[in-house]
């Protein structure tokens, strides 16, 4: 492996509501949802702890926060920054960057706290050159997720959820952020950074990375059950 001299700051944006999910796991929030006797979120976790032993987690919360803050208050180099209201997954990330005290020079590693996926991180940021980096697959079902039209290395176009339907290269929601100054200087406090890039896209400063591997998102019963069957079989 290529050594990673500077480390980013990893966040996991673990806030929403989780509504999709409400008929299966209503008492909990969506990241802590059970998967074989332990939270979602603890396999997110342990995927990035091969690749970053040490460093420290932040997990951004809002909804059922106080049972994300009990779940880990003894887990070391994990740290919670609750937001008092929702505000969005670019304002979470805004909301984050102040709290620790980050500036645009801060390399950031994104990801979606309701997201299992298995990718060579080390690979990923280390072949990133542009000031963010989308990882991407390409899918054949894609109405959930937001959709890339994609040039060798570079993201063309940044679509919303929804206006490809079919066979699509899809953000997986893990961002590699170089340069979070379109994120600083945003002068709204609750926004979506998916927003921001439909419009960040259009400066050719976005690249991908396409991953060919696992990719479960459990915010539809269906797929919950579908990472449970895949836990049941791969890592018991």
């Amino acid at each position: 492996k290529i050594v990673i001299y500077k480390l980013p700051k990893i966040l996991i944006l673990a806030g929403g509501f989780g509504t999709r999910l409400y008929s299966v796991v209503n008492e909990l929030p969506k990241p802590l949802a059970p998967i074989e006797g332990k939270p979602f979120l603890d396999y997110q976790i342990s995927e990035l702890r091969k690749y970053y032993n040490d460093t420290k987690i932040y997990l951004l919360t809002h909804h059922l926060s106080d049972k994300i803050e009990s779940y880990y208050s003894n887990t070391s180099n994990v740290e919670i920054i609750k937001e008092d209201i929702p505000l969005g997954t670019g304002g979470a990330i805004k909301n984050a960057i102040k709290a620790i005290g980050l500036t645009n020079n801060d390399s950031l590693l994104v990801l979606n706290g309701d997201t299992y996926m298995k990718p060579d991180l080390y690979e990923f940021i280390n072949q990133s050159s542009y000031d963010v980096n989308i990882l991407s697959m390409h899918q054949k079902d894609c109405e959930r997720s937001s959709t890339l039209i994609v040039e060798g290395k570079t993201i063309k176009e940044f679509s919303e959820q929804g206006k490809r339907k079919r066979d699509s290269y899809i953000s997986m929601g893990c961002y590699y952020i170089k340069d979070s100054s379109f994120i600083i200087n945003n002068h709204k406090k609750c926004f979506m950074i998916e927003n921001e890039f439909i419009e960040y896209v259009k400066k050719d400063k976005i690249g991908t990375y396409l991953y060919e591997g696992v990719f479960i998102d459990i915010g539809i019963p269906k797929d919950y059950e579908k990472m449970r069957e895949y836990i049941k079989k791969n890592e018991n």
